[in-house]
């Protein structure tokens, strides 16, 4: 595929020519050899050959053109510091893959100063928009101001949350001393909400809506009820969305039985009056079958994250929603954002765990990670290409040794291609992706820094025993 023009600047009118198009939604249409125009960040029209005029063309043939994809859960920074670590160990019980890499993440401070850690947020943007995402739902720790100016600068969409409570020890790490799974001073949650409400009431709507903001408490387990039943109350009175974890691992199903007379988080959640079509629930791997009519009549959404969960020997419910009536996203979480790698194991595995090839279907991973994803975070603006949708588009080269010739685009999309042959994403119009790159970014320097920062954190971390047992870091650089 070939572009007549790599400008970055935003055009009125952009064409993207010839290409499969996929227009996603609630009734999806597949349509060959066809124009999608972009006017004012909005499709306009799809039709073959579209002769007016256009500010912005880019060649799609031999490309499927999909809704952009919402990659509804990720942490920014964290997957640089963390890949490698964990994957081959067997986890304690109760525990997650996630707790393993936190002493490291809380060893981080020591080495990684304050100004080097936007680098590594960025290298982790970088590969988000390079895996396919056109919108990021983000969970950030700490402050939001380095993601905040990536916003900006790269022209992405963003739902952006700061989760409470906000050290990562407060949501669990692994002690090798005591052989378990910890959790460590919570601190004043409630100010992690008015932060979180502070943020909203400042950046909300910003860079011409392309910055929208929801509230993150992190899971049941970690933040206290008082701060649950306040959150819940503040989203309604505000229109606000939440996001948190829920049912994730075996210790926070512990933690809630605990305080909550014996219930499921689930059934919990509901009792305080929490959960609703306002809330993203993120892994829901470990429910109760009580747990499935709860969510379908609260009209709770479900995020689903098949390769997270893969590493820790599991297969999360999937298809199970889809037979309760619940709506469905995809995220790529941390540690791995090739997003369209992503829809693969969520295919597959899928599979696996419904007991048949017929289950789980492409289709219903795309409309997955576009429309469902869409429908939960509230923007029937996203998740399709109909006329009046947002200009979110990602252009998939299929004439490659791996996924050509194409019988059926969306399996060719799903089963056999990957995020290298993405070529360009599209937000609002404007080109973010483009030949392999994410425009207004030196990929090369900050591949550069977040590769000295992790060294040094991993040589440090090596030293001062806080890797995972028996994971040894060779340092082969000598650094």
């Amino acid at each position: 595929m070939t572009e007549t023009t790599t400008s970055t600047a935003r055009t009125d009118r952009t064409v993207i020519r010839a290409g499969t198009v996929w227009t996603g939604g609630a009734s999806p249409r597949l349509l060959h050899q066809t124009d999608v125009l972009i006017e004012g960040g909005k499709v306009v029209a799809l039709e073959p050959q579209y002769r007016g005029p256009a500010d912005q063309e880019i060649d799609a043939e031999g490309c499927l053109v999909i809704p952009g994809l919402i990659n509804a859960h990720v942490h920014p920074g964290t997957s640089p510091r963390s890949r490698g670590l964990a994957e081959d160990i067997d986890l304690p019980p109760g525990a997650a893959y996630y707790h393993m890499t936190m002493p490291v993440q809380m060893y981080s401070p020591e080495v990684i100063s304050a100004t080097d850690l936007p680098g590594i947020i960025e290298w982790d943007c970088l590969a988000m928009l390079m895996g396919g995402a056109t919108t990021i739902v983000a969970e950030q720790f700490g402050t939001a101001d380095a993601w905040i100016a990536l916003v900006e600068r790269l022209g992405f969409r963003c739902d952006l949350g700061t989760t409470f409570p906000s050290t990562y020890s407060a949501i669990g790490y692994y002690d090798k001393t005591s052989g378990k799974v910890l959790l460590g001073d919570r601190g004043d949650v409630a100010a992690g909400l008015r932060n979180n409400l502070a943020l909203h009431d400042r950046w909300h709507g910003a860079f011409d809506d392309r910055l929208r903001v929801h509230l993150s408490p992190h899971g049941p387990d970690t933040v206290p009820e008082e701060v649950l039943r306040a959150t819940r109350e503040e989203a309604t009175r505000r229109g606000i969305h939440i996001h948190l974890h829920l049912a994730q691992h075996k210790l926070e199903l512990e933690t809630v039985a605990a305080q909550s007379r014996g219930m499921s988080s689930v059934a919990y959640l509901d009792s305080i009056g929490f959960l609703g079509p306002d809330v993203m629930a993120t892994h829901c791997t470990y429910l109760q079958p009580g747990d499935y009519p709860i969510l379908a009549r609260t009209g709770t959404n479900c995020v689903h994250i098949a390769y997270r969960k893969a590493k820790e020997a599991l297969t999360s419910p999937f298809r199970e929603f889809f037979d309760h009536g619940i709506n469905v996203a995809l995220a790529t979480d941390s540690y791995s954002h090739d997003f369209i790698l992503d829809l693969k194991f969520a295919a597959m595995l899928g599979k696996i765990r419904s007991g048949g090839g017929g289950r789980i279907t492409a289709e219903t991973v795309l409309r997955s990670a576009t429309w469902g994803a869409a429908t939960a975070l509230g923007r029937p603006d996203l998740g399709h290409l109909e006329p009046g949708a947002q200009g979110d588009v990602v252009i998939v080269d299929q004439t490659s040794v791996f996924n050509a010739p194409v019988f059926d685009p969306i399996k060719s999309l799903v089963y056999y291609s990957t995020a290298a042959n993405i070529r360009a994403t599209v937000v609002a119009g404007r080109p973010v992706v483009q030949n392999g790159r994410v425009l207004g970014a030196d990929m090369a320097a900050v591949r550069a820094h977040t590769e000295a920062c992790c060294r040094r954190l991993w040589s440090g971390a090596a030293g001062r025993g806080v890797l995972p047992q028996g994971v040894f870091y060779p340092d082969p650089c000598g650094c």
